[in-house]
């Protein structure tokens, strides 16, 4: 694991335990279950997480997408169950938005303004390439450019 990985992984579980979330990393998942937050009004948050997950370069995003439903204050037991597709997929948009916010410091710590790859920065946590576009003008605001 990289610096700039060990620095972000300890930065997730600080956040876990700002915000009173409880990780458990659940043994016997199929490699195809995604992991899940638990996330209700006064009561204690909970991320599942599934040590068995197919592409194991994707746990820093799955982990910081979670997160950011807490943070978020998505109530995400009911939200699912109770909502249309278009508003499940504006919560989904929204907390991957939130997640790429929580890793851009990281990767942008170690690597300059001219030498920043919108695709070093999906590879290096694991993000999704379908939010290129949004880790692109992510990276363009932090820059300042």
């Amino acid at each position: 694991m990289t610096e700039t990985k060990m620095l972000v992984n300890d930065y997730l579980k600080e956040l876990c335990v700002e915000y009173k979330i409880k990780v458990i990393w659940l043994e016997g998942l199929s490699p195809i279950t995604p992991p899940c937050a638990s996330y209700q009004t006064g009561k204690k948050s909970v991320i599942i997480m599934n040590p068995n997950w197919h592409n194991k370069n994707d746990f820093i995003f799955q982990l910081a997408h979670e997160i950011s439903h807490i943070i978020r204050g998505d109530e995400t037991d009911l939200c699912f169950y109770n909502t249309s597709y278009r508003n499940k997929a504006s919560i989904e948009f929204q907390t991957n938005l939130e997640a790429i916010k929580l890793l851009i410091p990281f990767y942008c710590k170690e690597t300059k303004k001219e030498n920043a790859n919108v695709y070093q920065f999906i590879e290096s946590f694991g993000v999704p390439t379908h939010l290129s576009e949004v880790a692109q003008s992510q990276l363009i605001k932090y820059y300042g450019v």
